[in-house]
């Protein structure tokens, strides 16, 4: 390695006395290698392999935090190709899986408050370890609270660790790459702490922006920083000419519970008919509908007759494995707000449903049985709605029952 290699001190790194999330780390530095290579064997990029194993579903392994600073230098490294799947690796360490804060954002406070809980129960837990009934179960217990510790930390220590680099990366929001210049602006909007110097950049960045999905994603990141000064600057695209900025304007508007008729008219368009995908809007895989639906589900317009019927229409022309996010994110947020919750009292019939509720069950029922989320079809037990499609289409009166 040379002294400019973004790899360099890889192998002083104790990787073999690291956790992730299927054993022992000692594999990390031959996935970094390949990620720097651009070369890979089987279906899924290294890029993509070294997450499912230091973040696997959203879960921040201990050796998460030792990647960083070699992902900052690679996606710094102008000789590599892909670098924006570098910059999305540091944003699934810093906060995980980001499906789980959108559309309101993410607060640090709360992984740093839950880290210290766990620290100021250390006397609580040393009195549990030792009235433990055989060394087994002492060492049962020992390992069970180091544990928990060992991933609170990693929590933390990973989400202040790309913070830190956080400097040093917002060069590549000029960079010649779209996809990189929109997965900067991604990184950007996780760290409210940081909003003071990002913010300028973020406005400077969409201002010059050429490209629609990146600008779109710039204010996004805006919104979701959560500073209010920045609403004005926000609102001038909710009528921009090109659609991706005005949903990204409705979107951002509503995480400062701003759900006027203009806001809530956009969010209803796009939903029904969104923009076509591409990487430069990197937010959930770059799904304008989902992202809208999850926006309108926090309006008090959410379940009205409007609303729903625009996320039928987008869910109708869900087709194919490329609409697989818009339809699972799109469905699971429909299905939510339509059936919440545990009903006072269960529906007898259909006829017992609401309105809005009847207009999903028959949508559903019209439908074929693929592809519905999980979520989506607990919400329909829990309302006592059959889930099978025959069954189904009777409880709708689309089909008759069988003869007994």
């Amino acid at each position: 390695m040379t002294d400019d290699d973004p790899l360099a001190g890889l192998d002083d790194v104790p990787w073999a006395q690291l956790q992730h999330s299927y054993g022992m780390a000692d594999d990390v530095p031959g996935h970094l290698r390949a990620m720097q290579a651009g070369v890979w064997e089987g279906r899924y990029p290294p890029s993509a392999q070294l997450a499912n194993r230091i973040v696997h579903q959203g879960t921040r392994s201990q050796a998460a935090v030792y990647t960083v600073p070699f992902l900052v230098r690679m996606a710094l490294d102008p000789r590599l190709v892909n670098r924006h799947r570098f910059v999305g690796l540091l944003v699934a360490i810093a906060i995980g899986l980001d499906n789980n804060y959108l559309p309101n954002g993410y607060d640090p406070r709360e992984d740093r408050a839950s880290l210290a809980d766990i620290r100021g129960e250390a006397d609580d837990l040393a009195r549990w370890i030792d009235e433990a009934a055989d060394d087994e179960q002492r060492r049962q217990r020992e390992g069970s609270c180091a544990q928990v510790l060992i991933d609170a930390e990693a929590v933390v220590r990973s989400y202040d660790a790309v913070r830190e680099a956080l400097p040093a990366l917002a060069v590549l929001l000029t960079s010649d790459s779209p996809e990189l210049r929109a997965m900067t602006a991604n990184l950007l909007a996780w760290f409210p702490e940081s909003a003071a110097t990002s913010i300028p950049l973020l406005k400077a960045f969409i201002a010059d922006e050429v490209s629609p999905g990146a600008a779109a994603t710039g204010v996004v990141a805006l919104g979701l920083l959560g500073e209010a000064a920045t609403v004005p600057f926000i609102r001038r695209y909710l009528d921009s000419p090109i659609v991706e900025l005005r949903w990204a304007s409705a979107f951002a508007l509503t995480r400062f519970g701003i759900a006027d008729p203009a806001v809530v008219d956009v969010l209803t368009q796009v939903v029904a008919r969104p923009p076509e995908k591409t990487e430069t809007m990197s937010f959930l895989s770059g799904s304008y509908m989902s992202l809208a639906a999850m926006a309108l589900a926090e309006t008090s317009e959410a379940a009205t007759l409007r609303a729903v019927d625009a996320m039928l229409i987008g869910l109708a022309g869900c087709r194919g494995v490329e609409a697989f996010d818009d339809r699972y994110y799109t469905a699971d947020t429909l299905f939510k707000m339509v059936f919440p919750g545990d009903p006072a009292e269960p529906p007898q019939s259909f006829g017992d449903l609401s309105d809005v509720q009847q207009r999903v069950v028959r949508f559903v029922a019209d439908q074929d049985e693929a592809g519905w989320p999980s979520g989506g079809m607990d919400a329909l037990r829990r309302w006592k709605v059959p889930t099978r499609h025959s069954d189904l289409r009777v409880y709708a009166g689309i089909a008759q029952a069988p003869p007994a």
